[in-house]
């Protein structure tokens, strides 16, 4: 028997979840979430993935990033930790599916594009799919950072190469998985090489350019 009222964001999405029975979210077989208003209300991604850890107090209005190494802290999990690897699993799934659930999937739907332009403040906000697409493609922000400005509210950070975002995701912690089951079109467009991204050089005319780098 379910001890929340909160819906079980994988069970929803997938008609599977990890915890079988003993989840304390709501399924949808024999459980019947209680009517009314306030008493109901659907479980983030992120929301569902810290609920499994509940001896950690999580806070839903800070960066999900933090939370997750503060929890690492908590529970004393170092690297290696068999059971750290698998919290940040699910926590890399949780990121992507919180993404798709704010930002879309469909790369198709210009709704989604013109809302994503707005919050990397491309300004004018492009009027057609295509223009869209290119001008999210030449925006260097941090994916983490598109999540977490919908619960802290602070402005997502603009770089203006790849190699200075991925300076600051390396300092940050803030990394976003590159290949996950659950990413959708959107997400291909902002994907960067923070790894090993390409590097700046500068032309004649003394403006910055990305030049490609050899592959490792």
């Amino acid at each position: 028997m379910p001890s929340s009222s909160r819906v079980c964001y994988s069970y929803s999405q997938t008609a599977t979840c990890r915890f079988g029975s003993k989840c304390r979210f709501a399924h949808d077989e024999g459980f019947k979430i209680p009517s009314g208003p306030s008493q109901t209300h659907t479980q983030t991604p992120l929301d569902d993935f810290f609920a499994t850890y509940p001896a950690f107090d999580y806070d839903s209005s800070a960066s999900a990033s933090s939370e997750f190494y503060r929890m690492c802290d908590q529970f004393c999990w170092d690297r290696e930790d068999k059971e750290r690897e698998q919290a940040h699993c699910d926590f890399k799934d949780a990121l992507v599916q919180q993404f798709n659930e704010i930002y879309g999937t469909d790369v198709n739907n210009l709704t989604s594009w013109r809302n994503l332009c707005q919050i990397v403040r491309i300004s004018p906000i492009p009027d057609t799919l295509e223009s869209c697409r290119e001008a999210v493609k030449a925006t260097h922000v941090n994916i983490v950072d598109l999540i977490d400005t919908k619960v802290t509210g602070k402005p997502v950070t603009i770089f203006y190469s790849e190699a200075k975002l991925s300076e600051y995701t390396k300092v940050t912690g803030k990394f976003f998985p590159r290949d996950n089951a659950y990413a959708g079109g959107l997400l291909k467009y902002l994907l960067r090489r923070i790894m090993n991204p390409r590097q700046e050089r500068v032309s004649r005319s003394g403006q910055r350019m990305q030049g490609r780098c050899r592959r490792h």
